[in-house]
């Protein structure tokens, strides 16, 4: 289930204005009082599941418009709610197609009224979903001018004078619903192929009714009604309840039902209900359509009734006309949708205000520049995805040779070529006679009108053709080029499909191939950047391709040539300065469910390898990687998803048998303030024998053996515990016994696990902000100074940062829990790096404000300066905190991490002569001079700031693989209580082995104190959305309940059968839920399984029976199953972790 492509060439007929003064085309088609438009339409139909939502992604950055599709049937659904998103992050102006009306009149037999009623109340949802897209952008747009506003305000006003005169700006949001009377919805039935806007009904009646169709269409949708005295007559359901009275204007029917509804509902009640033939030639010769004898004459139902509907209310030439009249065209388009991809910037689809170009480039792109021979564009394109054909299927590389000579014929002999097939086809069959014509050109063998020209032509003519097309010189065959880097014996052919947005791009030219990373005014971005060569161009057919010279700006486009240059996804530009990168497409999906991949024969693994490197570049949403051991690892979106590339990996890209693993679900590992299990308190992970429960029986009789190093599971505690020490404290000596570290391991709030998730995304962009410039600010500082000493200074002003700390804890503390149920906050987050680490640290505060373990004191010593560090990779919920006892050993005060990072944000430009990063104003440059000469002999002891990223290294390792499982941890809080250097002099301390010794210790202490705790798994998570009917509410119940799912609610949609289930399912046991809820409704129910998140199981894994009634109810055995210790062991197992079983 992939995207496809087609360009299609469309002719309109339009009607002359009265005093219109245009000439008439020289065509035959065209009459003397029309005039003819040609549209070149590029059409992407995209899947609609879930698990391909990166498909629709690409599609809708190439794209200026969307036609979205909604069942009338099962409604709103979480994917619709997903495309347009989609839609509406992309600025794509979509179009409402209300598909599946047929079902409501012969499944559900609903009357025009109801259906109409059900369809209003359908489309008032869709609008809804719009409309909170609306309400975000727009609370984001406020917030961004307030930010200006109150700097404006400062710099005329001052600090600290309160801010007046502001006010919200008032928009109108009418243009983006979806109306019938405006046009942007299609009514249809795709399988009996037709469809209808208000529009064409609005013409037909228009004359009848003694008025325009500009003035009918308005009156088309709503409570507007026929007078039945004057037909002539509309009126509003006051006027007709003034004169007719009030009982009747509840009875009589809208404009609408009576000129749309009621003509279809006869045709369906005439030929598939009733089936009544008088009534069937009467609905012929009343709408004036042609069915063919044969169509007539046919005993099902269904094709003589798309015959009658195609003929009456055409689909394609519906949505033809919906999308030329109410989808934008690219020059009107690109001005509103390129300003964020090529600026940078935050722009909504409620701005409708043309962006402002910057320079040439900006200008070309927004005014959809194709350039000329005077002056030439500079060529910007983006390459939405990357597509694995075949070889044969490529014109010019196909071994075939009437493939290859495809490329040189024109339509119309393309169209000859069809004719003869069809031609020799019917000869053969004895279907066609010589006295009756035969209509070739759609394919279809149709009787003509006698009195009509057979403008065919002649089968000898024709055969005389096509044998010249195949009978042509060997000289004359286009060359295979042979001098490309695909050698003739790959099969597959990598292309990118994409969409030229200014400019002309041509076969042969060299242009720059762009990864979304890549940045001209970051110097180690250089990686990311290739020069490739254009091979050829295509225009995309479906399956086919047609090979081009040529491609100007505005259409979507096949090239060959950027193999290995663009991965997924990427922009081609002739310039790689001045041109723009566009920036990286958003996707509502992301791979989740992992299988590891070898092939059942070892002289295959190549294949493999090549085949994965084909598919990770062929699909947007694959991630493909290798293990330490040696596994090939494939992450996919879902099962439907895994089971698509499977099929392409053993049919296409590798072709070999390949053995798959069990999938690979992940897991977090995370505590809670509850009672251990005994036994485990000072436990270890037993991988080299022993179990995780027993570990603390027998560490004391293996002494003090020094090779925990070397069994990866194994944690030996070399001090235990004294009297008197917290719940989670754990102090560690480092094997040479030089370093005791001292760690206190403790669950995080529940509030603070939340809003750290929920906020990773702006915790990892000030990580990879501060990053790009700490590497600068050090590179500057290197060449500046002789000294390395960098260490962090105090801030100039602490009483007035706890002052403003106290403020936003104030204002944020009561919005706390609003924010992480997704409320509305009252302090809008700011978009700058420097605001957003305070308000940032303002919320984390009032998170932990009056949680348990956590007074004030110490949420204000963490905030300003004992937090270091989030993990794991920087970014996770969990956090290492230094206490104040340990800040000491630091020769001054050091900043936390908020501050540390809004003062690397700050310091974004530094010369060669700046001052080292972190470090204070001018006025405390003396005393950094006067301890920085501290010379390396006099000192006499070690501290923690010799080894602080031993120390963060540590926690990283231990955060990223947890003890229950080698599972990343979630909700751990590690506080470094002690440091102690216990050696007699610094002659002793192999500097280099000795922060070796202290990652690995810190990291096995973390896991100590872990233990001490009641541990939890938390599970990956689906939402699984389910419509199902009441006959089979019970079957679809007990499948959640088997898979250990957990219903989240129950609707009934008001007016249909249906029952409306939200239910939330381990991702571990979803494989398979599919096909058996399937089979056990016999297809009545399909569920829609989107990634939730991961959510806690409320169950310690070393849980056995303890107290007398758990004992009298489970026996010592404990009868009953432990989930959480299967799913542990399960994964261990998998890792070739130690597992106790009882044989």
């Amino acid at each position: 289930m992939e995207s496809s492509g087609i360009s299609l060439y469309y002719k309109v007929l339009t009607k002359k204005e009265p005093d219109s003064t245009e000439t008439t085309p020289a065509s035959d088609e065209a009459q003397s009082d029309h005039t003819v438009s040609e549209y070149l339409i590029n059409l992407i139909d995209s899947p609609g599941h879930i698990d391909f939502a990166s498909e629709v992604a690409s599609a809708a950055r190439l794209s200026d418009g969307a036609l979205v599709l909604v069942d009338v049937v099962e409604g709103v659904c979480t994917q619709t709610i997903s495309v347009l998103r989609q839609a509406w992050v992309e600025n794509v102006q979509p179009v409402l197609f209300l598909n599946k009306i047929d079902r409501l009149i012969v499944e559900w037999q609903m009357g025009p009224s109801e259906a109409y009623v059900h369809i209003q109340q359908l489309i008032e949802q869709v609008n809804a979903v719009l409309a909170g897209f609306w309400e975000g952008d727009r609370l984001a747009d406020d917030s961004r001018k307030l930010e200006l506003a109150k700097e404006k305000w400062k710099e005329t006003h001052g600090e600290d004078a309160p801010m007046t005169d502001w006010y919200l700006e008032e928009k109108d949001d009418s243009h983006i619903y979806f109306s019938p009377e405006q046009g942007n919805v299609l009514f249809g039935s795709a399988i009996d192929g037709w469809a209808f806007r208000v529009n064409h009904f609005a013409q037909v009646f228009a004359e009848k009714l003694g008025t325009s169709p500009a003035k009918l269409q308005p009156l088309m949708w709503g409570d507007y009604f026929i007078d039945p005295k004057n037909k002539r007559r509309v009126l509003t359901r006051k006027q007709y309840s003034k004169l007719y009275g009030a009982g009747k204007a509840t009875l009589v029917l809208p404009l609408f039902v009576q000129l749309c509804f009621v003509p279809i509902w006869q045709v369906y009640q005439s030929v598939i209900i009733d089936h009544d033939e008088e009534k069937i030639d009467k609905v012929i010769s009343t709408l004036g359509t042609k069915v063919l004898p044969r169509d007539r004459r046919s005993k099902d139902r269904r094709t003589l009734l798309t015959a009658i509907m195609q003929g009456w209310l055409p689909l394609a030439q519906a949505c033809m006309v919906a999308i030329l009249e109410k989808l934008p065209s690219p020059i009107d388009a690109q001005p509103l949708r390129l300003l964020p991809l090529v600026q940078g910037g935050v722009k909504s689809a409620s701005d409708h205000k043309a962006a402002e170009p910057k320079n040439e480039a900006e200008r070309a792109l927004f005014n959809c520049d194709s350039g000329s021979e005077d002056s030439v564009a500079p060529m910007v394109a983006y390459i939405g995805k990357v597509i694995s054909v075949p070889r044969d299927a490529l014109p010019e590389l196909s071994s075939t040779k009437s493939q290859r000579n495809r490329k040189a014929m024109t339509a119309e002999e393309m169209r000859a070529l069809g004719r003869e097939a069809v031609r020799r086809e019917f000869s053969q069959s004895g279907e066609a006679s010589s006295a009756t014509p035969v209509d070739v050109g759609s394919g279809v063998a149709t009787p003509q009108d006698s009195g009509a020209q057979d403008e065919g032509v002649p089968v000898d003519s024709l055969v005389k053709a096509i044998n010249e097309k195949l009978n042509t010189d060997p000289a004359q065959d286009i060359a295979i080029d042979n001098g490309s880097d695909q050698s003739n014996a790959e099969d597959e052919i990598l292309i990118g499909f994409g969409r030229i947005y200014s400019g002309t791009v041509r076969v042969g030219d060299t242009v720059w191939a762009m990864q979304p990373k890549y940045d001209p005014m970051a110097p180690d971005s250089q990686q990311y950047l290739k020069e490739v060569n254009v091979e050829a161009l295509y225009m995309l057919m479906g399956r086919e391709f047609v090979c081009l010279q040529q491609v100007p700006a505005g259409n979507v486009f096949g090239i060959r040539g950027i193999s290995g240059a663009i991965i997924k996804s990427g922009t081609l530009a002739s310039d790689s300065k001045r041109c723009p990168n566009l920036a990286a497409m958003h996707s509502e999906t992301y791979p989740i469910v992992r299988v590891a991949l070898e092939p059942i024969n070892p002289h295959d693994m190549n294949k493999l390898v090549r085949g994965l490197e084909l598919l990770n570049q062929a699909d947007p949403c694959v991630q493909v990687s290798s293990q330490s051991t040696g596994e090939r690892v494939l992450v996919t979106a879902g099962e439907l998803h895994l089971e698509r590339c499977m099929k392409d990996l053993r049919e296409r890209f590798a072709r070999c048998e390949i053995h798959v693993s069990e999938p690979i679900v992940p897991f977090r590992e995370s505590i809670v303030r509850q009672n251990a299990q005994p036994g485990v308190v000072l436990g270890g992970v037993g991988a080299s024998g022993q179990s995780l429960a027993t570990v603390s029986a027998v560490a004391s009789s293996q002494g003090n053996s020094n090779n925990q190093d070397d069994s990866p599971g194994l944690v030996e505690p070399r001090a235990k515990p004294a009297e008197g020490q917290q719940r989670g404290e754990v102090s560690v000596t480092t094997p040479n016994g030089l370093v005791t570290i001292t760690l206190i391991v403790e669950p995080l709030p529940e509030k603070t696990i939340r809003f750290l998730q929920r906020h990773e995304g702006d915790i990892q962009r000030i990580v990879k902000l501060s990053s790009s410039k700490r590497r600068q600010a050090l590179n500057s500082a290197a060449e500046a100074l002789e000294s390395a000493n960098t260490d962090d200074v105090v801030p100039s002003t602490p009483a007035t940062t706890s002052v403003s700390l106290n403020r936003i804890i104030a204002n944020d503390g009561i919005d706390a829990d609003n924010d992480e149920h997704g409320g509305k906050s009252r302090s809008p987050k700011p978009s700058r790096v420097s605001e957003l680490c305070l308000w940032l640290q303002g919320r984390l505060c009032a998170t932990l404000d009056r949680a348990k373990g956590w007074d004030p004191q110490r949420v204000q010593h963490i905030a300003e300066h004992g937090l270091r560090m989030f993990g794991p990779r920087r970014v996770g919920a969990n956090m290492l905190i230094y206490s104040k006892d340990v800040l000491l050993q630091y020769k001054k005060p050091t900043l936390g991490w908020f501050k540390q990072q809004k003062k690397i944000s700050l310091q974004g430009s530094l010369s060669s002569a700046a001052t080292p990063l972190l470090s204070d104003d001018d006025e405390e440059t003396e005393s950094d001079s006067e301890t920085a000469p501290l010379a390396e002999p006099t000192r006499t002891t070690i501290t923690i700031c010799d080894f602080e990223e031993s120390v963060n290294t540590g926690f990283q390792l231990a955060t990223q693989t947890g003890p229950l499982c080698f599972e990343p941890l979630i909700g751990v809080a590690v506080t470094v209580k002690g440091f102690e250097y216990n050696g007699s002099s610094l002659a002793s301390a192999n500097m280099g082995a000795l922060s070796g010794q202290i990652i690995t210790t810190v990291r096995d202490a973390v896991k100590m104190g872990f233990l001490h705790w009641s541990p939890r798994l938390h599970l990956a998570m689906y939402t699984c959305d389910i419509q199902a009917t009441s006959e089979v509410l019970g079957k679809v119940y007990a499948v959640i309940n088997r898979r250990h799912g957990r219903i989240l609610s129950e609707e009934m949609r008001e007016g249909t059968p249906y029952f409306t289930i939200k239910a939330t399912i381990p991702i571990v046991e979803s494989f398979g839920f599919s096909d058996e809820i399937r089979k056990r409704t016999s297809g009545a129910a399909i569920p829609l399984l989107i990634f939730r998140g991961f959510e806690s199981l409320d169950e310690d894994p070393f849980w056995v029976p303890t107290t007398e009634e758990e004992l009298e109810d489970l026996g010592e055995k404990a009868d009953r199953e432990n989930e959480a210790k299967r799913y542990m062991d399960k994964v261990r197992k998998r890792k070739g972790l130690f597992v106790e079983r009882k044989i």
